[in-house]
């Protein structure tokens, strides 16, 4: 029987990664199963709220305007699209293939203050920034205050 020592930090590790990798999952930021041996990875965004509405920028490295499509539809924002995989060369041996390619889709769920029909839409430099502005009702609104 061999002796084994013990190393608790290293198996609380080990189970943070497992955890971690479990909500990046639910998160959304790997979806599916492995394609090819490729994960499809969903665009990483933030969600910033100033007084005029919501921006959402998503990172897109490595596509083009062409491979994006944008759409709102029954309060929901999907950004969705393709990374296509380089052609490959028969005189090419790949020792190792990190990136990801194929289909992605992120959805969010728009809150009702938006008007949608002025949503817009840009990209520039594989950053898709998206102004979500607000209903002029839920714009807050600077009451003058009388002096007496």
């Amino acid at each position: 029987m061999a002796l084994v020592r013990f190393k608790p930090m290293r198996d609380i590790f080990s189970i943070r990664d497992e955890i971690d990798q479990m909500f990046d999952q639910f998160a959304g930021r790997f979806q599916g199963d492995r394609d090819g041996g490729l994960m499809r990875l969903a665009p990483a965004a933030d969600i910033v709220e100033n007084k005029d509405g919501y921006v959402i920028t998503a990172e897109l490295p490595g596509l083009k305007k062409e491979d994006v499509r944008v759409t709102a539809q029954n309060n929901l924002l999907t950004i969705s699209g393709e990374k296509k995989k380089e052609a490959e060369s028969k005189n090419e041996t790949f020792h190792k293939v990190e990136r990801s390619y194929g289909s992605f889709s992120r959805t969010f769920e728009l809150p009702a203050i938006i008007d949608a029909s002025k949503i817009g839409a840009e990209f520039k430099d594989g950053v898709l920034r998206i102004e979500l502005p607000k209903n002029e009702e839920a714009k807050p609104k600077e009451i003058a205050i009388n002096v007496k």
